[in-house]
């Protein structure tokens, strides 16, 4: 061990939903608790992203509530002028391309000004370090040791990996930490869906239905947001979410070709078609969301010392399933 090295009751990998979560429980029962993303900002999915002055909500598009931990979370965030509800339902386009309006569901809520305002706000106070490419996690001497791309290595009691399963065997892996076979097997079933995420600045309203959200049953097009109806952009501005079949198709094609084929499909909605978007960008969402999952709350891959696996493929899909995960991890980690 480097007796130089930074030392931490906990060390957590990932600033998204699951992480912070962790994060933030572990620290208010008074464990020291660092945090790495390599990532320029927090959140992960819960992403929002400026061109000009237009805004994007480009990851999560919104969350439900259901528990009542997170729902205290979001009534502070809402209380706060964090969060809002967006709506209660979405219209559908069919496969015949027949609209299905909504019944008045459930509140799907938003963070205000985007959705990295709530991520931002579980992150007030705690040791949240960026641009901090982990590489490697080992167990040394009975203590965990983080490894980065730059810069010296850290060491904690214990600690909490988030980001997607995939590449948390990969730093797993470059460690030497070997995982009981069963649990190995397990880990290396979960599997998940790409995306690409477009966002298009536009010249007029675009034409989407109240209230700016729109899913679609077929085509290359999964999802496609008004940011301005959602109150989050001054500007008209679109996100647009691909398929999972159109992602997988086209994931390694050249950016401007994926963006030529995702405007085509979606100039029924846009004033002017190609010719009426300003300015646009396109991200690709490797991991965008868990399809095969594992079977618990979380994955626990060594207890001498203590390492934990936590995210959305733990639970569920939804925003959360991740904080729910994250705040199960921390849990097992204080009943020792």
């Amino acid at each position: 061990m480097d007796p130089a090295a930074e030392s931490f009751d906990v060390a957590v990998v990932g600033a998204g939903m699951a992480g912070l979560s962790a994060a933030r429980a572990l620290v208010d029962a008074g464990q020291s608790v660092v945090v790495f993303d390599k990532g320029r900002g927090i959140g992960g999915r819960m992403a929002t992203r400026r061109l000009g002055a237009a805004v994007f909500d480009h990851g999560a598009q919104y969350f439900s509530v259901r528990s009542r931990g997170f729902g205290d979370l979001v009534a502070e965030a809402s209380d706060n002028g964090q969060a809002a509800i967006w709506s209660h339902g979405f219209p559908m386009l069919d496969a015949s391309g027949a609209m299905e309006l909504p019944g008045e569901g459930h509140p799907r809520w938003c963070g205000r000004p985007g959705m990295t305002a709530i991520p931002k706000r579980m992150a007030a106070g705690l040791d949240v370090r960026t641009a901090a490419r982990v590489v490697a996690v080992r167990r040394e001497s009975a203590r965990v040791v983080l490894r980065f791309d730059e810069g010296p290595s850290i060491e904690a009691s214990a600690a909490v990996l988030t980001p997607p399963v995939p590449q948390t065997l990969d730093l797993l892996d470059a460690g030497g930490v070997v995982i009981e076979p069963a649990e190995r097997t397990r880990l290396d079933a979960i599997d998940y869906e790409p995306c690409f995420a477009l966002m298009a600045v536009l010249a007029q309203p675009s034409k989407l239905p109240p209230p700016g959200g729109l899913s679609l049953e077929a085509g290359p097009i999964a999802w496609i947001a008004d940011n301005q109806q959602k109150g989050i952009s001054p500007l008209p501005a679109i996100t647009i979410h691909s398929s999972p079949g159109f992602s997988r198709e086209h994931f390694d094609d050249e950016p401007a070709g994926v963006a030529a084929q995702l405007l085509a499909a979606a100039e029924r909605w846009i004033e002017g078609g190609a010719a009426g978007v300003v300015e646009q960008s396109l991200q690709r969402w490797k991991f965008a969301r868990p399809v095969l999952m594992f079977d618990a709350p979380l994955a626990v891959v060594s207890r001498e010392p203590p390492i934990v696996l936590a995210g959305d493929a733990f639970v569920g899909q939804r925003v959360e399933a991740a904080v729910t995960s994250g705040a199960a991890a921390a849990r097992w980690l204080l009943r020792g």
